[in-house]
């Protein structure tokens, strides 16, 4: 559907490629909300000079099998960044629909890279000599090792070097957090020549507050979850379990009694729909709650 909207909205789809978009958009509520949002983005991020529609096209590309070009030449002489976030964050609002808090891209050099939420990414430099982008938000990355390419990842005050490994970049809350699943990590500090090199199970966080680099190993259970939607409770606060359920799911939880955070909980969701997981939450607690319009309101003490 992806492909389908770029040329709706260019003006360059087929007669049955309308009727498509036309009948999706029809079918639900949500469906026309995505196809709302979409168009909004749309029209906001497009350069003064569109691209040419099979530009867009090959860049959209399809969700299985077709990788997306980046680094296509034709792509760098016609499109400027902006569009390439636009491709990201349309990807996004179409993947919400199924309760996707991310969204899941591929590069040329078959790297994958799921985005979180609202985060986008700006692609740098994508050539012979070096792989190079930008996030803002946060990103799990598995790139594809290339001794002769760094794959190099920016943020506001810290850059991320790699030959070919699998983390989380977290840049939410004005920081840069990097959690290593596998692999090697050079994490460096902006402006100062303090860097660490990350092993798998570690994580290395700079902060415009702290002088250094923090380097640690990872005790969050959950610090992957808004990707693999496996949720971990191990005696967590209700305060804890809000923030990783808004995390995961992207919805608003809020307690209608303050003491509520301070319960615990212990259990496990194995990729349970949002409302599922508030459900089980609610019952274990043997309280009441409200879910609509991706707000989760839980009644009671709870303990």
């Amino acid at each position: 559907m992806e492909e389908v909207l770029a040329k709706y909205f260019s003006g360059n789809a087929s007669k049955d490629e309308i009727s498509s978009v036309e009948t999706w958009r029809s079918e639900s509520d949500s469906n026309a909300k995505a196809f709302l949002d979409a168009k909004i983005v749309w029209l906001e991020s497009l350069p003064s000079e569109a691209p040419p529609a099979h530009v867009l096209s090959e860049i959209l590309g399809e969700k299985e099998g077709k990788q997306v070009p980046f680094m296509l030449r034709s792509w760098i002489k016609y499109a400027s960044a902006a569009v390439l976030v636009l491709a990201l964050s349309l990807l996004f609002i179409l993947n919400q629909n199924s309760e996707s808090n991310f969204s899941n891209e591929k590069l040329s050099d078959g790297s994958r890279i799921a985005l979180h939420g609202n985060s986008s990414m700006e692609v740098l430099n994508f050539n012979e000599a070096v792989r190079e982008v930008k996030i803002t938000g946060k990103a799990y990355f598995d790139i594809e090792r290339d001794e002769s390419r760094p794959f190099i990842i920016h943020t506001d005050n810290a850059t991320v070097e790699v030959l070919g490994t699998s983390f989380v970049v977290d840049t939410y809350g004005g920081k840069t957090e990097v959690s290593v699943e596998s692999g090697l990590v050079k994490l460096a500090k902006v402006d100062d020549d303090v860097n660490v090199k990350l092993g798998e199970g570690e994580v290395g966080l700079v902060s415009n507050n702290n002088k250094g680099i923090i380097k640690r190993n990872i005790n969050d259970l959950n610090y992957l979850s808004w990707k693999t939607k496996i949720i971990t409770f191990n005696g967590s606060t209700m305060a804890e379990v809000e923030r990783v359920i808004e995390d995961v799911y992207g919805i608003e939880v809020s307690f209608e009694d303050p003491t509520f955070k301070n319960c615990k909980l212990t259990a496990k969701f194995n990729k349970k729909k949002a409302k599922d997981a508030i459900e089980i939450i609610a019952r274990t607690f043997n309280v009441e709650y409200n879910y609509s319009n991706n707000k989760a309101v839980l009644k009671g003490k709870g303990c």
